[in-house]
């Protein structure tokens, strides 16, 4: 019988168990890595930033991911801190505001030259003859001899099925059908593949005094009705602003089925493209700040003029008050009000306003007896009668009476002279 081989010896495990480290200790190493998601945290931290600076350089994808991201972060930011979100926008917006205002002062001035410019330069009477004889509207006018290029509509269009995905229009433009135009464009377009160049687009298209500009891609195509001769930066916005309606919005736009609903948020992008530029005038003498300054001036002027009206008459009243006899002024506590003392022989004080105009006149005069020598005589007069035969005269304390007089009218003026604030009384008869 064969010789059976003679068994080997057996391997120690300690250098098996060394062996498989020694094969293994890579992949083992990798799986504990695996296992540790701290590793991957600072794996990815090295590897984020400039990964995201190399893709936003290449599209818009980044910034488009975190936008939502952004958006609840800031709501949020409102509804739980508003007082910090107003200390952050504070130094931001207050400047905003007064450039704002400014710019709402120039433009204002800037309109109402441009009116009265228009209404009363020769070009304006130009302008608003050449409209009757025309049976334009004005401003129709005024725009055709002004402007330079103003887009009017913009359409975004289904390439394939030349359906209208989106539309918006400037402010004061006749609206057509947007389905019918954005038929004709793409009927237009391929009538001139068929006839002259399959791989051929339709860029212009001019139709009387505008110019419709088109830019497209294999999806949809991006036309604005442009009054004017369009600028060569114009067509390069409507690329741009394609390019953008692309990345955002291509899968939207190859599944449309006639709900404009998802494209919505294009209108924004589209309304951006509504533009116009106008013919810088020769500069001219500035009408508004002329008118402006005028009646600045002329309000100034009245109102001075209000003023030293106001303020003579003021004066001529007081200067009547103490020129008048039996009136004592006492204070001036304020404009339009007096006080003082007054005999109840002399003017009324309101008489004596008569002519001025001192609107809420106030007066405040007390009772007293006056020892002018007016005011005296009217005294006598009044407490003795009146007497057209002889006159009066009183200085200080000497009363002359010239002309006939009776003796019993004597004694009665003698009696009557302690109760006229006299109280030594020498009469003198003249003949």
């Amino acid at each position: 019988m064969p010789a059976q081989p003679e068994p080997r010896p057996s391997e120690p495990p300690d250098q098996l168990e060394a062996l498989r480290r020694l094969l293994l200790k890579p992949e083992q190493e990798r799986l504990e890595r695996l296992d540790t998601p701290q590793e991957w945290v600072e794996q990815v931290a090295q590897a984020l930033p400039e990964a995201l600076i190399r893709r936003a350089n290449e599209d818009r994808a980044v910034q488009q991911a975190l936008a939502r991201v952004l958006e609840e972060s800031f709501t949020l930011l409102v509804q739980r801190n508003p007082k910090l979100l107003a200390e952050i926008l504070f130094p931001v917006i207050l400047p905003a505001i007064r450039r704002a205002v400014a710019q709402m002062f120039a433009s204002l001035v800037q309109n109402f030259n441009q009116t009265l410019d228009q209404a009363v330069s020769p070009q304006g009477l130009r302008w608003r003859l050449e409209a009757l004889t025309t049976g334009k509207p004005f401003g129709e006018v005024v725009l055709s001899h002004t402007l330079l290029y103003r887009v009017e509509q913009v359409f975004l269009i289904q390439r394939e099925s030349g359906l209208l995905l989106a539309r918006v229009v400037a402010a004061g433009v006749s609206v057509q059908d947007g389905a019918m135009v954005s038929g004709m464009l793409t009927a237009i377009g391929d009538f001139v593949r068929d006839s002259f160049d399959p791989s051929a687009d339709l860029n212009t298209v001019n139709f009387g005094e505008r110019v419709l500009v088109a830019e497209g891609d294999e999806r949809a195509v991006l036309a604005a009705v442009v009054r004017g001769t369009p600028p060569t930066a114009l067509k390069e916005r409507l690329q741009d602003v394609r390019s953008e309606i692309e990345l955002r919005f291509a899968e939207v736009i190859r599944h449309y089925q006639g709900d404009s609903q998802p494209l919505e948020p294009t209108r924004p992008l589209l309304e951006s493209l509504l533009e116009a530029q106008y013919q810088t005038p020769a500069r001219r003498p500035p009408y508004a700040l002329w008118v402006v300054g005028v009646l600045v001036l002329l309000g100034l002027g009245g109102w001075g003029w209000n003023i030293y009206q106001a303020t003579r008459n003021w004066n001529t009243y007081l200067e009547r008050l103490h020129n008048t006899p039996g009136i004592v002024l006492t204070g001036v506590p304020g404009r339009y009000k007096v006080q003082g003392l007054r005999d109840p022989l002399a003017a009324d004080p309101l008489q004596l306003a008569k002519g001025l105009n001192l609107p809420h006149l106030q007066t405040r005069f007390q009772p007293y007896q006056s020892l002018e020598p007016e005011i005296v005589l009217r005294r006598i007069k009044a407490r003795l009668g009146p007497n057209t035969s002889f006159k009066l005269d009183l200085n200080g304390n000497i009363l002359s009476v010239s002309g006939p007089v009776t003796q019993e009218w004597l004694v009665r003026l003698q009696a009557l002279a302690p109760t006229l604030g006299i109280s030594n009384l020498e009469i003198r008869i003249q003949p």
